[in-house]
């Protein structure tokens, strides 16, 4: 009995140490957030609706050293699209007030998702400041999916025959307790966006320029195998965008023949799913599951209260209070019936600075396909927004989007260095000026020290 509080006491001082050596060593913790990603089960239940993962008390990890290491100052372009965020958060917060104020406060569930997205756009892009430390979560993301497409293999082997009566049940099947089915297409499109970046960043050999781009084909088509139709279809068009604004016409026929390939495998793997998953009527909406009837009854909702909305976090117990089937699946008409027409503006402001530096970076020869890869990212999204709440406070994509904002932190980075280096180089390179008797004061070789904490 006396061994016990030494004991608890050894562990506690185990997890101390454990976390100042991951602050101290912020790239092995940026691999061990991208692998528990893959692992979505792996939580611990705080209540009802709330789930805490390995990945959620990294975050906290890199809230704190940010606080206890100083890091670089953001740059202009980061500053605004976090600026932009900011303000969506702001206004969020604003209305839940509100209406905790009137007594009808937002679900709990709601309120855990944005605190947890805010802390991600808060963290992310302060900590991934290097291109080495965007390796190791490269690393550990693309673990992350390889486990996952794993579990989702054995989750289907081990469910029984009747998933293949319906799409919908055979979608449910592959589906974590924590997710709900249409998270597996989020998850893909992530995961896919961290290959992309591996293939950008690991280009100059021959085997990253193969093993990086079959990598992000093989996530791609974990969406496309389970008959997740929206994500599948988004994910495709974003793809597609950045092999041709990439100019890689090679690819783009590559790419063609998996789509190909994927719908004759699709269909001889089980006609029956294949042909209920694409029997699809754009005129009375059947096929689509409800989409048209939700949006319909969304729609009557704004047209009540356009500039106010319901509340934060209100859709739902508003709908469900009306008669509506379900949610309206659509991250314009959410926000719109929440926040009103200003949170719609709002929403618009943060994807307007993503592509506004995705062009700004496109523009640029020596980063057009970072550039490229932030606009097909973006336009993926957005285009996935109009089927399900993408972008409205949810994890997995605003992970996405963070890693973005770090990454054209990376880029603009590199250009100083570069415009730096050149300012420099005459009075390295040039023996000319050395043969002519000049010379160089200190102030001209002095280098620049950019911080990279």
């Amino acid at each position: 009995m006396v061994e016990l509080p030494m004991f608890g006491l050894e562990i506690g001082v185990a997890i101390a140490l454990m976390g100042w050596y991951l602050c101290a060593k912020p790239e092995y913790a940026l691999f061990f957030y991208g692998l528990a990603l893959g692992f979505p089960d792996f939580a611990f239940p705080l209540g009802t609706a709330i789930n805490i993962r390995l990945d959620d008390l990294l975050i906290v990890l890199f809230l704190i050293r940010s606080f206890i290491f100083t890091p670089a100052p953001l740059f202009a372009r980061q500053r605004k699209i976090l600026g932009s965020q900011l303000l969506l958060l702001l206004f969020c917060l604003f209305s839940a007030a509100v209406e905790s104020a009137r007594g009808i406060p937002p679900p709990a569930y709601e309120t855990a998702k944005m605190i947890g997205c805010a802390a991600i756009i808060l963290a992310l892009p302060r900590v991934l400041q290097s291109e080495r430390r965007l390796r190791f979560l490269i690393a550990g993301l693309t673990c992350g999916g390889i486990a996952l497409g794993i579990q989702i293999a054995q989750r289907l082997g081990a469910s029984s025959a009747n998933i293949h009566a319906n799409f919908q049940e055979y979608k449910n099947a592959a589906t974590f307790a924590t997710w709900n089915p249409n998270t597996l297409g989020q998850a893909a499109v992530l995961a896919v966006f961290a290959a992309a970046l591996g293939g950008i960043a690991n280009s100059r050999s021959r085997a990253g320029r193969l093993i990086w781009p079959c990598l992000a084909f093989g996530f791609a088509l974990i969406p496309a195998f389970l008959f997740v139709r929206g994500t599948t279809l988004s994910l495709a068009s974003g793809f597609l965008l950045f092999l041709m604004l990439s100019r890689r016409w090679k690819w783009v026929m590559a790419f063609l023949l998996v789509c190909g390939f994927a719908v004759i495998l699709a269909r001889a793997s089980n006609r029956d799913l294949f042909d209920g998953a694409t029997r699809v009527d754009l005129s009375t909406g059947d096929g689509l599951s409800h989409r048209l009837d939700r949006w319909a009854v969304a729609i009557d909702v704004i047209r009540a209260k356009p500039f106010v909305g319901e509340g934060f976090g209100q859709e739902w117990v508003y709908l469900s209070g009306i008669g509506s089937e379900g949610r309206a699946h659509n991250s314009y008409l959410t926000v719109w019936i929440e926040l009103g027409i200003g949170g719609v503006a709002l929403l618009l402001a943060v994807v307007y600075q993503f592509a506004l530096a995705g062009l700004t970076l496109y523009r640029q020869p020596q980063f057009q396909a970072q550039g490229a890869l932030l606009l097909a990212l973006i336009f993926t999204i957005c285009l996935d927004g109009f089927g399900l709440p993408t972008l409205y406070w949810e994890k997995l994509p605003t992970i996405s989007m963070a890693i973005a904002v770090a990454w054209i932190g990376i880029c603009q980075r590199k250009s100083a260095e570069a415009a730096t280096g050149a300012e420099r180089m005459p009075y390295f390179a040039s023996p000319v000026q050395y043969s002519r008797g000049r010379t160089p004061m200190i102030q001209d070789i002095r280098p620049r020290i950019i911080p990279q904490n």
